[in-house]
């Protein structure tokens, strides 16, 4: 028999007994009927509770379950009571609670793919090797005074070797190397840097003639002369057959009025008459303003013999003639120069006066 069905009989006994306690003052019964019920309370609370202990070792997880359904049962019939003036009992229905003891978690293993690690051998660097790229060098001229100088420019090659070889360049290519630096310093307005550059194309090939003569008219115009009168100098030195630098030095002194100078010029070294006019010419009107006649006289006989019908020339031989006491051949010359078309009537005018003094000696 369970305990709530020996409480429900308990309670149809107590009802047998209800005309004695309905004889008795409603102050009494009350209490009576409440120590009772809490008499029956108690005691359904302490076997219901030795019930769960014992219980607890077979299903603990049902016995907070029914803990709970006891102690609200218990709860409601005690409120239930307290609030009633008069008390009749009725018969309680047997609830019976069953309690399924709480399932085992159940353990889902699941099977996870098979991670398989190789192992990266590792080498073992015993020594680092380093090795140098070799760089190219670019060859660059070697600009020296000695003509047909060597250069060595580094040729490489695909591979781990560098092979030297060695290349001859000629002072002509040298040269031309400078020419062309200096052409395009030239373009560009640099005319310092164009000078330098010929400097060094005369150093390697000295014989460039129109380069030293050009190189000394820029030197002339920018004022220094010293520097232009080295290079002309140096150049007829070195090349006596080229007449111009001589020819050139004597202008120089004549623009600074030293006439002298420019007469010592023209006679280190004169070229032959042909294709150096302008030499011989200079060098005729000097030698003749310093009376030297003789050699003016020879001066103009090979100037006419390139050009006979200078009558310039012609009245300047004559002149000449006429100052060495060559009466003859100077008065045939002065009337074969009026002639000429060329002459100034001043120059005619003179030229008659010569002929009437001649003709009356």
């Amino acid at each position: 028999m369970s305990i709530i069905n020996k409480m429900h009989q308990g309670l149809k006994e107590n009802q047998d007994t209800s005309p004695m306690l309905l004889s008795m003052p409603p102050k009494k019964q009350k209490k009576r009927v409440l120590l009772f019920v809490l008499i029956s309370l108690l005691l359904a609370s302490s076997i219901g509770l030795s019930y769960l202990v014992y219980d607890k070792s077979k299903h603990p997880e049902a016995t907070s379950e029914k803990v709970n359904v006891l102690l609200e049962s218990n709860v409601q019939a005690v409120s239930e009571t307290s609030s009633a003036a008069i008390i009749t009992f009725s018969p309680t229905p047997v609830i019976e609670v069953t309690v399924q003891p709480a399932m085992k978690p159940v353990i889902v293993q699941q099977s996870l793919p098979k991670v398989t690690a190789t192992a990266i051998p590792i080498k073992k660097i015993s020594k680092v090797s380093v090795t140098s790229t070799p760089i190219p060098i670019q060859p660059t001229p070697v600009v020296t005074t000695m003509p047909q100088q060597e250069i060595v420019p580094v040729s490489v090659k695909t591979g781990s070797h560098l092979k030297i070889t060695k290349s001859k360049l000629t002072a002509e290519e040298l040269a031309d190397i400078h020419l062309k630096s200096a052409e395009k310093a030239l373009s560009v307005g640099d005319t310092q840097l164009a000078a330098q550059e010929k400097h060094k194309a005369l150093n390697v090939q000295p014989n460039l003639h129109d380069i030293r003569q050009s190189l000394a008219l820029y030197y002339y115009g920018i004022g220094e002369q010293e520097q232009a009168k080295n290079l002309l100098k140096r150049g007829a030195r070195e090349f006596p057959e080229h007449a111009d630098f001589n020819l050139m030095l004597s202008r120089i002194a004549l623009k600074n009025g030293d006439q002298q100078k420019a007469f010592l010029y023209l006679q280190q070294s004169p070229p032959e008459v042909q294709g150096n006019l302008d030499y011989h010419v200079s060098y005729a009107i000097l030698a003749q303003k310093f009376k030297n006649y003789e050699l003016a006289e020879t001066l103009y006989k090979g100037l006419i013999s390139q050009r006979p019908n200078n009558g310039r020339w012609i009245m300047s031989l004559a002149i000449a003639q006429d100052k060495q006491g060559k009466q003859t051949a100077a008065i045939a010359n002065y009337q074969k120069a009026l002639l000429q078309i060329d002459l100034s009537s001043k120059a005619k005018q003179y030229i008659n006066q010569r002929l009437t003094y001649l003709a009356s000696q």
